[in-house]
């Protein structure tokens, strides 16, 4: 294997455990074992626990801000709809990769990740804050903190995923669209 395929198994196989079992729970010697890869190469990826979980949490927040990226066509619509499209794709984002969801939400609020990873992460959804950002100087929501306007949308369209994800509701697209027409007057 190369070392980059070495470093993704490893990735991989933390996001699968720590969503299974915790961050608390899985050590090192069980990654290694579990991902077929060396202790000793795991620690040429990552030099400890901590920056395997850093480095995780940035996995995410990339592949999260690549997926959650409106397109070209997709800016060209109203602010309303773009705002629609972009819960859609938070919403199934998360759907499709609940090993994220699972381990992201509980590292957002951890001491494992510091405050400059934090702002690092969020430069991989940069376009989604800007367009929150647009959504308040142009008037289309209430005057408000953009941080709490952010979480308020976040939590709000991640209740939905919680719901299908945790306690197996079937969720249809009218739902979703449910969901976010109910944000989207709580907050314009």
């Amino acid at each position: 294997m190369k070392k980059v395929d070495k470093k993704t198994q490893i990735v991989k196989t933390a996001l699968r455990l720590f969503s299974e079992q915790g961050l608390q729970q899985t050590s090192m010697a069980q990654l290694s074992k579990e991902s077929g890869v060396a202790v000793g190469t795991m620690y040429l990826h990552f030099k400890s626990k901590d920056e395997l979980v850093e480095g995780l949490f940035l996995h995410i927040q990339e592949s999260f801000g690549k997926a959650i990226d409106l397109s070209d066509a997709e800016m060209k619509a109203s602010y309303k709809d773009r705002f629609f499209i972009l819960g859609r794709k938070v919403h199934h984002y998360y759907v499709n990769n609940p090993t994220h969801f699972f381990v992201v939400n509980t590292l957002n609020y951890s001491p494992y990740i510091s405050k400059e990873i934090t702002e690092l992460g969020r430069t991989y959804y940069q376009q989604s804050v800007d367009l929150m950002a647009e959504g308040l100087e142009n008037g289309s929501f209430k005057p408000i903190n953009i941080v709490l306007l952010i979480r308020f949308i976040y939590n709000a369209v991640i209740a939905l995923v919680q719901v299908q994800l945790k306690d197996n509701v079937e969720v249809t697209e009218h739902m979703i669209d449910q969901n976010i027409e109910r944000i989207w007057k709580a907050i314009s």
